[in-house]
């Protein structure tokens, strides 16, 4: 076993410690309200019909559902600021007068300005346009269109693309994927109550979204949630693109709940081009079904006091795959061991489970003390394959996911202030296992015999090589502040300390992966292609890697403070900074190896026919290309520690008439997230023999984007119906995103005269070793919006909700590969990023639009629907056309994608409930989405495509996303 590190140095992380326990205890001394990642907010201001505002009226909201109320009063000039409210239904009394009932949405701040008329609290102007005065470039999602919109997964991010610029992907496994403009995925976060889920470990932005079929939450315990991909306000930490605050539901005064069953199977499933053909050549694929099941449920354990709910969600879904070798395009020997792969052909399932449970428990204790207490459990196991066309049974693993969370939050409200402190704790483990002990084999053919780009994979045997284990575990302090005393201002501060542990283990590689060419007569492996091991019969040998592990703690502290300051009834700023701070986040006790040391100090060699100066040392060579090589040499203590993630937000709004008609806003921010400790284990891990290395920049900078937007939201009636809309522009330019890149220089530091190649030319790492791998904060990504979007409120008189986005995007990235891998091999020197390159992550058009009718349909039927129109994701062609040492990168013209989903339900009134079945239509047109081609342009020779290479198949249409036409039945019972 490897030695572990013990954490930062002492005297560090004690000064850090003592400064943030201080500013936790000012502000639980003093009082803190609720951020509004998981609150609401009413503001606004009372008046009398025949009198000047006054001050000091008591205004009180009432949860309508819960019993639960705050008050305050009225300032100096009338205003009155009710903040940290659980999103609902509240009825307003100012001295005992009542006003209607007003709804208020997660993350929403409602201006709701009142007068008094004799006995009656009278709202001034609509209700449908309370939360048009803010600065933030979002959108709510409603408990209506979570329960209203079809989907099949139930996966509550599926809605997320709703807003400007977010997509929300699922990949031909199953595996999600939430994203925010060109951005790494890694770059999102999800809150839920107020609670960061970040994973800290690995991809995906939250704990568990990382090659997770799974959902990050049980759907039915969302009560609702915002989607924010521009310009949040200060709360939000270790976020650079999409953020995603959700709150939970919780038990009300009256026992109520529901309990449901989903049902999928391979009789409403169309087939995708792929199986119907398999299934045209005698494979079909195999029967499965799909099956997601639950209930929810909460009341009273004493009512207006003390409440509970219970949340439990499960999942068992088979997804079928097809191993077939009518895709290879030579034919195959039925003699030698070629002749046994035919008898691996067929279909056979994977199968994924998943248990969800949360439960929740809430307490006044009195007037102006409240408390909730939380707990949630994840469990997932996921029976999957290396790959999904090519593995026969065998090569295969099991994936567990296991989440646990539990979060403790007090809060006390008085007339002017609001104070909630929190206690957490959080274990987040993902670790994929094969039982195997033989090396996986991926077998190829040829028409000519020989290993190159004519050659086609055939199949996969042998074992999987994934033996792997990452455990995040924390602690969470946080305290939050809302002073509202001051006319016109709504300040916030906040202070949050996390104590991470991270434990980092296993291999990804724990058997050799060898690759073998069968001969296209005798159909028995060619041996002699490898001319390292001309005795051998593969081409090509990555040998296994041993097992490591890496346990280091790791200490993050967050400061903010945010002043919502109303200037007039037209004109309000949204003012705020944050600092964020960790003193640990890649191992800074890792001490690089002192062999490789020595022979990146040792005197260079002659390298693709460049000979060295006498003398000049491989360093010295990494130098003429720009490379210090003492900035990735580790010592155990000469790792910097990043202190300058300091974080202005600042936004504006101004109500042109002072009506909520027509408001403009625009808003600017830096917002800082952070780099996978997984990084850490690669370093270590690659490190420990003589292949590759891979070493990490010692100057730790924390990734971060510059976020620009500006907009006006306009009300409008068309025939008869009042719209929100709005037309609006971002940028974002992200920085300091992490990227390993081949740090192989020739000795004049160059690339051994490529010709300008894409690819740096491999095999000039330090004598006695394989690459040198280098990681920096270098990468960057630009995306550029403009969108228009109309909204519809639902409303009960109307019976019908729904709305329309289009957004128009331009996303470039320096990683050469057009994506968001941490693999940027193409990258040059420190500080030249090579310019901007098209991103694969971005339609340049995508329109979405959803609603539902309550109304429209007979027999008291409910009809939904969405639409998602693209341009498709382009996608990179690598081509060279001249020589294999000038290749070159094109633009793949992508293929529009089209899916339209409609949902149909009917309620039934039974004794004690109600009845309520469902039909589910996903992709009712049956489209075939293609968003994978064919994208190697050849080499040079007889020119088959329009880069000039000589691949006749460039271009050619290889897989889908989205769904086929998918039919799901539900039967649902509410009491």
């Amino acid at each position: 076993m490897t030695p572990t590190s013990n954490g930062p140095h002492p005297s560090r992380l004690q000064r850090h410690s003592l400064a943030a326990a201080v500013l936790l205890a000012m502000g639980l001394a003093s009082g803190a309200a609720q951020a509004q990642l998981s609150t609401a907010t009413i503001t606004g201001a009372v008046a009398s019909a025949n009198a000047p505002a006054k001050a000091g009226l008591v205004v009180l909201a009432t949860n309508l559902a819960s019993g639960n109320t705050q008050r305050t009063s009225t300032r100096a000039d009338g205003s009155y600021v009710l903040a940290g409210l659980a999103p609902g239904e509240y009825q307003i009394s100012i001295d005992g007068q009542k006003s209607q009932t007003i709804t208020v949405a997660v993350g929403e701040t409602a201006t709701v300005d009142l007068t008094l008329c004799g006995q009656q609290v009278t709202i001034l102007g609509t209700l449908a346009r309370k939360d048009v005065r803010n600065s933030e470039v979002g959108t709510s999602v409603s408990p209506r269109a979570i329960a209203a919109l079809p989907q099949v997964s139930r996966n509550f991010l599926a809605f997320a693309d709703l807003a400007p610029g977010v997509r929300f992907d699922v990949d031909e496994s199953g595996v999600s994927a939430l994203r925010g403009g060109a951005q790494d995925r890694n770059n999102i976060n999800i809150y839920i109550d107020g609670v960061s889920q970040k994973n800290n470990i690995l991809r995906g932005g939250a704990g568990a979204m990382d090659t997770s079929r799974g959902n990050p939450f049980p759907q039915t315990a969302v009560a609702e949630y915002k989607v924010i991909s521009q310009n949040y306000k200060a709360e939000f930490d270790q976020v650079s693109a999409t953020a995603i605050t959700a709150v939970t539901k919780s038990g009300t005064n009256k026992l109520q709940g529901e309990v449901f069953l989903d049902h999928t199977d391979d009789n409403m499933l169309a087939y995708d081009p792929g199986e119907a053909k398999n299934k045209a050549n005698g494979l079909d694929r195999a029967k499965f079904k799909q099956q997601q099941y639950g209930l929810s449920v909460g009341g009273p354990i004493k009512p207006d006091v003390a409440h509970w709910f219970l949340a439990y969600e499960g999942k068992n879904i088979a997804t079928p795959r097809n191993v077939g070798l009518a895709n290879v395009g030579v034919p195959i020997p039925v003699t030698g061991v070629a002749g046994t792969f035919y008898a691996l052909q067929g279909s056979t399932n994977q199968v994924f489970k998943q248990h969800m449970l949360l439960g929740k428990l809430d307490l006044e204790l009195g007037n102006d003390q409240h408390i909730d207490l939380t707990a949630r459990i994840r469990r997932e196991d996921d029976f999957i394959v290396e790959n999904s066309g090519l593995s026969a049974p065998g090569n295969d693993k099991t994936r567990k996911v296991n989440e646990d969370r539990i979060d403790l939050r007090h809060t006390l409200t008085r007339d002017q202030f609001i104070n909630e402190a929190r206690l957490g704790y959080e274990s987040y483990l993902w670790s994929p296992q094969s039982k195997s002990n033989t090396p996986l084999i991926k077998w190829f053919i040829s028409p000519n015999n020989l290993a190159d780009n004519s050659k086609r994979e055939v199949i996969w045997t042998g074992g999987s090589p994934d033996r792997q284990e990452r455990d995040q575990k924390g602690f969470l302090l946080q305290n939050d502040f809302t002073w509202t005393a001051l006319a016109g201002h709504t300040i916030k501060t906040g202070a949050k300390l996390k104590l991470m542990e991270y434990d980092l283990a296993g291999t990804s590689r724990s058997v050799d992966i060898l690759s073998k060419l069968v001969h296209n007569t005798t159909g028995n492996p060619i041996v002699g292609l490898d001319a390292a091991n001309p005795t051998a019969d593969w081409f090509l040998r990555e040998a296994a890697v041993a097992p490591t592990r890496v346990t280091y703690k790791n200490k993050q502290v967050g400061l903010y403070v945010q002043d919502d300051w109303k200037l007039s009834k037209q004109l309000e700023l949204n003012l705020g900074v944050r600092w964020d701070f960790e003193d640990n986040p890649l191992n800074n006790d890792y001490v690089t190896p002192a062999g490789l040391v020595a022979a990146l100090n040792r005197v260079d060699i002659a390298r693709y026919g460049i000979t060295p100066p006498a003398g000049q040392t491989y360093a010295q060579s990494l130098a003429k290309g720009g490379i210090n090589i003492n900035d990735y040499i580790s010592t155990g203590n000469n790792r910097k520690t990043f202190y300058g993630a300091v974080a202005p937000r600042l936004g504006f709004s101004y109500d042109l008439m002072g009506d909520t008609r027509s408001v403009v806003y625009a808003g600017f921010g830096r917002a800082y997230d952070r780099a996978m400790a997984n990084h850490a284990m690669d370093e270590l891990q690659r490190n420990l023999g003589t292949g590759d290395q891979f070493m990490i920049r010692n100057d730790y900078k924390m990734p971060y984007s510059d976020q620009v937007s500006v907009g006006l939201r306009q009300a409008l009636n068309l025939v008869g119906v009042d719209l929100n809309t709005e037309i609006g522009a971002t940028y974002t330019h992200a920085k300091n995103q992490f990227n390993w890149f081949s740090g192989d220089r020739d000795a004049n530091g160059g690339f051994g005269n490529r010709g300008g190649s894409i690819d740096p030319n491999w095999g000039a790492g330090p004598q006695g070793y394989g690459m040198l791998v280098l990681g920096d904060f270098i990468s960057q990504q630009k995306t550029t919006t403009v969108f228009v979007r109309a909204d519809k409120p639902y409303s009960r008189d109307s019976g019908w909700g729904g709305g329309v986005t289009y957004t128009w995007s331009d996303g470039k990235t320096t990683n050469r590969d057009w994506t968001d891998d941490t693999f940027n091999w193409g990258y040059g020197k420190p500080g030249d990023i090579g310019g901007f390159y098209p991103s694969k992550l971005v339609e340049r058009h995508r329109i979405v639009a959803s609603g539902f009718h309550e109304k429209l349909l007979p027999w008291g039927m409910t009809l939904s629907g969405r639409m998602a129109l693209g341009s498709g994701l382009p996608y990179r062609i690598t081509s060279c056309p001249l020589s294999w040492d000038a290749c070159k990168s094109f633009y793949g013209d992508p293929n529009w994608t089209r899916q339209f989903d409609l949902a149909l339900s009917k309620g039934f009134k039974l004794p004690g409930g109600e009845l309520a079945l469902r039909l589910d239509v996903l992709n009712l047109f049956n489209t075939v989405n293609w968003n994978q081609y064919t994208d190697w342009g050849g080499g040079p020779g007889n020119p088959q495509n329009f880069t000039g290479g000589d691949n006749p198949d460039t271009g050619k249409k290889t897989g889908t996303s989205m769904p086929m036409r998918t039919v799901k039945l539900s039967l649902r019972y509410l009491f």
